[in-house]
């Protein structure tokens, strides 16, 4: 698995988004989870400057948790 990976970071950024995002991100992501791979394609289309900020944070809670691990 690489965290790298656009599949694994969407979904990542989905779950920070439900984790820390405001009401209307949060509802978002849950709406993310529960849809089918075509329909998360729509989302990650309709609001790519949004995953982009929370793919961001993804990555960054990678990196403390791989730095943590050394």
């Amino acid at each position: 698995m690489n965290a790298d990976d656009p599949s694994i970071l969407d979904h990542q950024a989905a779950k920070i988004m439900g984790r820390i995002g405001g009401g209307f991100a949060s509802a978002l992501a849950l709406a993310y989870f529960r849809a089918d791979s075509d329909n998360q394609a729509r989302i990650l289309g309709a609001f790519p400057e949004l995953f982009k900020r929370y793919r961001r944070e993804a990555r960054e809670e990678n990196e403390r948790l791989t730095m943590a691990r050394e």
